[in-house]
């Protein structure tokens, strides 16, 4: 095949030395640019090509141009300048639409749609989420005009899981519960076509985005029966991405099943569902190593310690305190604070919250002191300006942690300290914005 490429290329270049403007020339060398991977020479070759072709004069060409061109400024944006090359992108398909028409060029005028959609939903990971991702929903919509399930079975099934993942992206911005429902309909619309036997890796992708759209919809109600269905889509993906064919994709649902176990947990079997979890994260990291998925790794292990923890409130406090800190750690082996802010500061407040529990069996001064070194640590990081949020829950804990002291030593001292970190919670839990949360708070604050 790269021999059959270079000939082409070749005999473009040849065209071109006869005459600078030889469309068939421009073309034959911008498409072999891009077919080996010569991103930026591809554009170069289609730019050349749209100002000699004028589109009065071949507007199928001109807009199989653009088309291209669209192609190669996507497959650019996932190198580089990403929200320049994704508009670049953009312009190019839409002026690709202005020739294809649904009646005239339906194939096309689909394939345009759909590339189209791609494109807005990676701007939407950028900027302007809500409105990119309705762009997207707009044009994966206008393809399935012309892709049915009947004629082009194939391409309705991506389009249908293109849709889907829209739809579930919106479903983070908006009207959860009704977007999620439409992310659920357009994945099953996909699985008519795409199943265990006849297409296992997109029957295990989907299932897997099942499982996501599922255990999401359970933060909103039907708590147990969601998270039940997130579990079996989960385990249906994991017919098909097993150790041997496909280890990060195991690995990945691994993860989310232990994620969903661990929501279970908190509904119903409280030991047997955690007990489920771990495992499933311990099956992830048999793939997931430090040295070739560091950041995978860490994420589970913080996963495994937040497991651990919640195993401690049941039975052996002690020894799984001891698990959840010894994975809190390993995770930070990988969170550094400059590489990965967010995720240290939230590690750095699980690690004082174990450390908090573990003052209560043993050690309590010298491990409240490591519970506020940890809570200090994620302050660096969650502040009022960039984690509000996050701010507050942390100083709520720094809070418990000062009252607990103060049962040992400077009481006063510690209580007022207590007393200044709730306060400081409370510029951000506030009765009418976390009514719950605010309660809480409060509560802390009338025991110091």
């Amino acid at each position: 095949m790269g021999k059959d490429y270079d000939l082409a290329i070749s005999r473009g270049a040849k065209l071109l030395r006869r005459n600078p403007t030889h469309e068939k020339g421009h073309s034959l060398l911008a498409y072999c640019y891009g077919e080996v991977g010569e991103t930026q020479k591809a554009i170069e070759g289609y730019e050349t090509l749209l100002t000699t072709a004028p589109r009065n004069e071949g507007p199928r060409f001109y807009a199989r141009s653009n088309g291209s061109l669209g192609h190669c400024y996507w497959r650019l944006a996932k190198l580089s300048n990403k929200e320049e090359n994704l508009t670049k992108a953009i312009r190019a398909y839409e002026e690709a639409l202005r020739t294809y028409t649904v009646e005239k060029h339906p194939m096309d005028y689909a394939w345009t749609q759909n590339a189209l959609g791609a494109a807005y939903w990676d701007v939407a990971n950028v900027r302007d989420k809500e409105e990119n991702v309705i762009k997207a929903i707009r044009a994966n919509e206008e393809a399935l005009r012309i892709y049915t399930v009947e004629k082009h079975p194939m391409d309705y099934a991506w389009t249908q899981n293109a849709l889907g993942v829209a739809y579930w992206l919106l479903g983070n911005v908006r009207d959860k519960e009704e977007n999620l429902t439409k992310a659920i309909r357009a994945y099953e619309e996909a699985l008519r076509i795409y199943t265990v036997e006849k297409c296992p890796a997109e029957y295990a992708r989907i299932q897997n985005a099942f499982g996501s759209a599922y255990a999401a919809l359970s933060e909103i109600g039907d708590r147990e029966e969601n998270l039940t269905r997130a579990v079996r889509a989960y385990e249906e993906a994991l017919k098909v991405r097993t150790v041997e064919k496909d280890p990060v994709g195991y690995a990945m649902t691994h993860v989310s099943l232990g994620l969903a176990y661990g929501s279970l947990s908190e509904v119903r079997d409280k030991e047997e569902n955690l007990a489920r979890a771990m495992r499933a994260y311990e099956e992830a990291l048999e793939i997931y190593t430090v040295e070739k998925h560091p950041v995978d790794y860490a994420m589970t292990q913080n996963n495994l310690g937040i497991a651990y923890m919640a195993l401690s409130e049941i039975r052996d406090k002690e020894e799984n305190l001891a698990r959840a800190m010894r994975a809190h750690e390993e995770a930070l082996r990988i969170y550094a604070v400059k590489e990965y802010p967010v995720n240290y500061a939230r590690t750095q407040n699980n690690l004082g919250v174990a450390y908090g529990s573990l003052s209560e069996l043993r050690d309590k001064e010298e491990n409240l002191a490591r519970a506020m070194r940890a809570y200090e640590e994620a302050l660096k990081i969650r502040t009022v300006e960039r984690d509000p949020v996050g701010y507050a829950g942390t100083q709520d804990n720094l809070g418990i942690a000062y009252m607990a002291l103060s049962e040992i030593r400077d009481k006063e001292e510690n209580l007022a300290r207590a007393m200044r970190a709730h306060e400081e919670a409370l510029r951000i839990y506030t009765v009418e914005g976390f009514p719950l949360l605010y309660g809480k708070v409060s509560s802390h604050m009338r025991m110091a």
